[in-house]
């Protein structure tokens, strides 16, 4: 006799690993607190940074899951135009809004220390460029791969691409630091 049912098995598994990269997440950024706040503004982009990436990465997934149990997208066809335009979607909203995102933390600083640091702008950009290309192909490969497998993607996805998103924004973060 099972005591819970397969959706609160799916839905508690996802919670475990996103608290598992959660930690991981903060412990990377915690080993690296002092690099990071070298940049002035840096505060002020870290926190939209992280979540941006989820938000964009969770709505695809959605999108993809609401798709295949409607049918519309077939699991066995990747190449498809509903695919390709939620990618392009997904892919100019995360360098959009990591643009904007550098350009707010860019005036912030300016008005709050009157300094002029222009790669505050492109911290952001680069490192949203970063994370977006590993996201979004995770997020794709391993929505199909849930509903193939017979899960339901909404309950597993968005705790997983929280999680990694996480990480992969930091890491980006910390590499375009490295390239800057």
């Amino acid at each position: 006799m099972k005591i819970f049912d397969k959706d609160f098995e799916e839905i508690l598994s996802a919670q475990l690993i996103s608290v598992t990269g959660g930690l991981i997440a903060g412990t990377v950024l915690a080993l690296y607190t002092k690099k990071l706040l070298l940049i002035p503004g840096m505060l002020i982009i870290l926190p939209g940074f992280l979540e941006m990436r989820g938000s964009i990465s969770g709505s695809f997934a959605s999108r993809l899951s609401s798709g295949l149990f409607l049918k519309v997208i077939n699991p066995n066809k990747i190449e498809t135009k509903i695919i390709k335009g939620n990618l392009i979607a997904s892919s100019f909203l995360a360098v959009l809004i990591s643009f904007i995102l550098g350009l707010i933390a860019f005036l912030f600083n300016y008005f709050l220390t009157n300094t002029i640091t222009y790669k505050i702008i492109l911290l952001p950009l680069i490192a949203g460029i970063l994370a977006n290309a590993i996201e979004i192909p995770l997020t794709l490969f391993t929505t199909f791969y849930l509903f193939k497998k017979g899960h339901d993607p909404n309950n597993i996805i968005g705790p997983f691409l929280t999680s990694t998103g996480d990480i992969t924004s930091i890491l980006a973060l910390l590499i375009t630091l490295v390239i800057i």
